[in-house]
C-alpha cells in the first residue's frame, strides 16, 4: 500500500485577500482514498528573510522589540518582506542595514521553510550574517521601537536551550545557524 500520496485540490477560490498582507483560500480537495473535503481553508502570507548576524568580535546581534501577535517585547532578529524583483538574500543584506546599521562581510543561506504545515502560512529565508559591521545608523522605517543587544554565542545556547524564544521562527534560526556555526 503506497502512503502519504499528495491530495488533489479540485477548485481554490480567495475568500479574505488583503495584499500584499494575507490571502485566504477555501479549497475543495480529494484525499488519496477517494474522500471529498468540500472545505479547507489556506492561509498564504508573504515569503521574508531573516539574518542570524555574527559580529567581528564573534557576538550574535540581536533585537529586543515589542511584537503584536504574542503582545509582548522579545529577542529576535532582523528581518523582513521580500520586495517585488528582490532576492531573498537581497532582502536580507536590505533589512540587516535597515534594522541594525549592520553590513556583512559574508553571508551564508541556512535554507527556508515554511511557518505552516497545514495553512502554508509563509516561506522564511534564513541566513548567517558573518563579520558583520555597524556602517549606518539603523532606519527600518517600522512602527517598532528597537533595542540591539549583542549576546555571546554560549548566551544564545543557553537562551534556545532555556525555551525563552517566544516567537519560533526566531529559535528556528537560531538553531540553525549555531549548528552551521563551526567557528566560520
Amino acid at each position: 500500500m503506497e502512503r502519504n500520496r499528495l491530495w488533489k485540490t479540485l477548485a481554490s477560490r480567495a475568500v479574505y485577500t488583503a495584499e500584499p498582507w494575507v490571502r485566504v483560500l477555501d479549497e475543495t480537495l480529494e484525499l488519496p482514498n477517494g474522500k471529498v473535503v468540500p472545505s479547507y481553508h489556506r492561509i498564504l502570507l508573504p515569503d521574508y528573510s531573516m539574518v542570524f548576524p555574527v559580529l567581528e568580535d564573534g557576538r550574535v546581534l540581536m533585537i529586543r522589540s515589542y511584537r503584536q501577535g504574542p503582545g509582548e517585547i522579545v529577542l529576535g532578529f532582523p528581518g523582513g518582506g521580500i520586495d517585488a524583483g528582490e532576492t531573498p538574500e537581497a532582502a536580507a543584506k536590505r533589512e540587516l542595514r535597515e534594522e541594525t546599521g549592520h553590513s556583512a562581510e559574508r553571508i551564508v543561506s541556512l535554507g527556508a521553510g515554511l511557518t505552516g504545515a497545514n495553512v502554508r502560512g509563509a516561506k522564511c529565508h534564513m541566513y548567517m550574517a558573518l563579520g558583520c559591521r555597524k556602517v549606518a545608523e539603523p532606519n527600518s522605517g517600522d512602527l517598532e521601537e528597537q533595542e540591539l543587544l549583542s549576546l555571546s554565542r554560549d548566551e544564545l545556547a543557553a537562551y534556545l536551550q532555556e525555551n525563552r524564544f517566544v516567537i519560533l521562527a526566531y529559535a528556528a534560526i537560531a538553531a540553525r545557524a549555531l549548528l552551521e556555526w563551526k567557528d566560520r
